[in-house]
């Protein structure tokens, strides 16, 4: 008895696949050539991932300043709810 091979194309990547019938095992795969890139091409990708680095720069620094402002906001908040009474807090080895 032949094994059967079965013969897909992938619907992401268009890649060509020979699977074995049986067991589902890729046996063979032929990728889709990638087209060339232009120069234009990859200097215009170029600037765009350059824009998108600085914006998630510039976003980066307002939330460290914010974060600044917040812990600031908490500190004051817990210096408010301190317990000011000056006895010394009961450890254990005080009790022997």
């Amino acid at each position: 008895m032949k094994l059967k091979k079965l013969a897909v194309i992938c619907p992401c990547c268009e890649t060509k696949l020979q699977v074995d019938g049986k067991t589902g095992e890729i046996i063979w795969e032929e990728r889709k050539a990638k087209p060339a890139v232009s120069l234009a091409d990859m200097v215009q990708n170029l600037e765009s991932k350059k824009k998108a680095n600085e914006n998630v720069f510039k976003k980066n620094s307002r939330n460290q300043k914010d974060r600044d402002r917040v812990l600031d906001e908490i500190f004051k908040e817990s210096v408010k709810h301190v317990d000011r009474s000056g006895e010394k807090p009961l450890r254990d080895f005080d009790l022997d």
